[in-house]
């Protein structure tokens, strides 16, 4: 569509597969992780079983109880931008607007934001935006005063930063919005760029978040909550979900973006894809702020309510990539959750791997559990030896990759602080 053009039926009532179920197909991959920067060395590091987990860098923990964390080491943002976007740019909207641009040149699909920008939508979220900088800023005004803080510093701050610098950068003029849905909000986006597609409110959709919250007051939040592992000695085995040693997640920082396209746009430009959404699920607890409901009702219903909306049954779900932080209060709830879709489900916790990115936390494992429909291939999870009590008995991959040639459907499920649960379901393009 440009301009005053009239909007055409299919346009408007969004594009459908064979079945009338509206798709949005992931066509391309951009990571920015704690194993490795790019789709290539994420996957081949999962796979490997390589873990992000090492001392905080990004501060002096000197006197934390925690100092441990999964911190993408290998990032260097002057790799995607120059030296004045850098300046005015916080870690996150960094790390996201490197993830956007890796997307795009995985999917081709440059050309479609130099011919039809009006026709590229724009999702990016954060659970906390930029924290760092606030972090800073702060100190600013205690020991130089007011007069000296950076006149880029809100700007920085605001949780749409990642959002707008990739619509600046890259000429993005479709719809565009922000989550901030906490640890929840990665896996949010995808459903509201599924929503996009399938609404026919744009043919592509750059879609995903970044996060990067390591940072004296998060990390000191979080151990105050008592809700991290204090293995510092071993920062590799510190996150241990549904395992019976488990006692808090692994803090970590990261992003992923994800193009998706309607099936229109697909056959136009002949793509690839990795996978399609098919179905989302959304609820809340109204339990607790800080622990999940502990009947695991919500992030049931979340899952529930996503199998139907893409039409399939719950023994077609092959693999689920869970929230799994490995937190005494959310492993039993969420192991039972998915054992109530599927009891022969495959499992694979990567937050063991990856730490927990907080809000980015979804829109990098949606990227898992579309390679892994792919390239029919599970990606193994670290640190579970022996079955927490409370746990279901499902089928874990651990340490190990496991062939998965019959996979043709799996599931991204999180939960976040707040009681927020959402979950998507990506089915074989």
């Amino acid at each position: 569509m440009r301009g005053s053009d009239v909007i055409s039926e299919p346009e408007r009532l969004g594009d459908e597969m064979e079945n009338g179920r509206p798709a949005a197909y992931i066509t391309g991959i951009g990571v920015v992780s704690p194993v490795g920067v790019g789709r290539k060395k994420f996957w081949s590091s999962l796979l490997a079983n390589e873990s992000g987990a090492g001392p905080i860098s990004l501060f002096d923990p000197e006197g934390f109880e925690v100092r441990i964390a999964a911190e993408c080491t290998d990032f260097d943002p002057k790799d995607f931008m120059d030296r004045k976007v850098v300046q005015r740019t916080d870690r996150f909207s960094q790390i996201g607007l490197a993830s956007a641009m890796m997307a795009l040149e995985d999917a081709a699909a440059w050309d479609e934001l130099d011919g039809r920008p009006e026709r590229v939508g724009l999702v990016l979220g954060s659970g906390l935006g930029g924290v760092a900088t606030l972090e800073t800023t702060q100190h600013t005004i205690d020991t130089r005063g007011p007069g000296r803080v950076n006149p880029f510093a809100v700007t920085k701050i605001m949780p749409n930063s990642a959002a707008a610098h990739i619509g600046i950068q890259l000429g993005v003029q479709g719809p565009s919005t922000c989550g901030a849905l906490a640890c929840s909000c990665g896996t949010d986006m995808m459903a509201v760029g599924y929503d996009l597609i399938r609404r026919g409110d744009a043919d592509v959709v750059i879609c995903g978040a970044a996060e990067s919250t390591i940072t004296p007051v998060i990390v000191a939040g979080f151990i105050a909550m008592r809700a991290m592992s204090r293995r510092n000695d071993d920062p590799e085995g510190a996150c241990r979900p549904y395992d019976a040693d488990h006692n808090g997640f692994l803090i970590g920082e990261g992003g992923a973006v994800m193009i998706l396209e309607s099936a229109a746009s697909v056959e136009r430009r002949n793509a690839e894809p990795y996978a399609k959404i098919t179905g989302v699920g959304r609820t809340t607890d109204a339990h607790n702020m800080t622990d999940p409901d502990p009947q695991g009702r919500g992030i049931t219903r979340a899952m529930q309510l996503a199998v139907k909306d893409a039409g399939l049954r719950g023994e077609q779900i092959g693999y689920i990539n869970p929230h799994g932080t490995g937190t005494v209060a959310g492993d039993g709830p969420e192991s039972q959750a998915m054992s109530a879709i599927n009891p022969d489900v495959t499992v694979s916790a990567t937050k063991s791997t990856l730490g927990h990115s907080l809000g980015a936390s979804g829109a990098i494992e949606t990227a898992i559990c579309a390679l892994a429909v792919k390239e029919k291939t599970i990606p193994p999870m670290r640190n579970l030896k022996k079955l927490a009590e409370g746990c279901a008995d499902l089928q874990y991959v651990v340490d190990e990759p496991r062939p998965a040639p019959d996979l043709e459907a799996a599931i991204c499920a999180n939960l976040g602080v707040g009681g927020h649960n959402a979950a998507v379901v990506l089915e074989q393009a």
